[in-house]
């Protein structure tokens, strides 16, 4: 591990599948990178992060796979960005890190994962993300958050109409929410059509990639958020996935 580190080999394919994807980093925001890379693994040692210990593996189906709504003119520099479900931080600290002037709060219900967050941003110093500890269902329900966010982002979450009702709720009238999914989305999608509608959105967009260097096959679905999402959504805690919103619409 540490001869790959004094080689910078991943440093060097991450910036060449970024390049290949249409985003163009700094030498501090790769540097960045880079502290990110040393700490998750170091920290991963001690409390279960990532299933991707591979070095060259988590710079392109972590780091770059998170900055696909970048790739793809879906996120920009200057708008607030929440994560729900954020894990270890993907794909919000990667985001953070490629939009300076983006602000993103990261999600979870772990606190340890919330500890390795903390220490990850005091580390590397990224002053636009905040960390929000506590489950979706109740966060989407305070004031502050309710309705606050330019754009809310999901990867790895669940099935889509699940992901919606945990993000919906956060995302401005006119703001999106991007779910990360793999190609299996398209079985999704009934689901997901029903609940969009149900949570004051509609699907705009399904696209599919492959990520740079790689022949896997990944997809964002796009929802836009055009009218207020019901008062009575998120529903409690567990609810959600034990009884998934789009089983209950006709």
């Amino acid at each position: 591990m540490a001869k790959a580190f004094r080689s910078n080999d991943e440093m060097e394919l991450f910036r060449a599948a970024c390049c290949s994807f249409g985003i163009h980093l700094n030498t501090p925001q790769v540097e960045k990178f880079k502290m990110l890379l040393e700490m998750l693994l170091d920290w991963n040692k001690r409390i279960s992060l990532t299933a991707i210990t591979e070095p060259s593996k988590i710079v392109i189906e972590h780091f770059v796979d998170s900055l696909a709504p970048i790739a793809h003119g879906l996120l920009s520099e200057g708008i607030s960005i929440i994560d729900v479900g954020t894990g270890a931080g993907f794909p919000g600290l990667p985001i953070a890190i490629a939009l300076p002037t983006a602000f993103v709060a990261l999600l979870d219900a772990s606190r340890k994962k919330m500890t390795f967050l903390s220490a990850v941003r005091e580390g590397i110093g990224l002053t636009n993300v905040e960390l929000c500890h506590g489950r979706a269902e109740e966060l989407a329900r305070r004031h502050e958050h309710r309705e606050s966010y330019d754009a809310a982002v999901a990867r790895a979450f669940g099935r889509l109409d699940v992901v919606l009702e945990c993000c919906m709720p956060f995302v401005k009238v006119g703001g999106r929410m991007i779910a990360y999914k793999g190609p299996g989305v398209f079985e999704e999608l009934r689901f997901g059509e029903k609940a969009a509608m149900e949570l004051g959105g509609i699907i705009s967009n399904v696209l599919e990639f492959f990520l740079p260097t790689t022949d896997i096959k990944r997809t964002l679905v796009i929802v836009e958020k055009v009218k207020p999402t019901p008062p009575r959504y998120p529903r409690r805690v567990g609810v959600p996935q034990k009884r998934p919103i789009a089983n209950l619409l006709k």
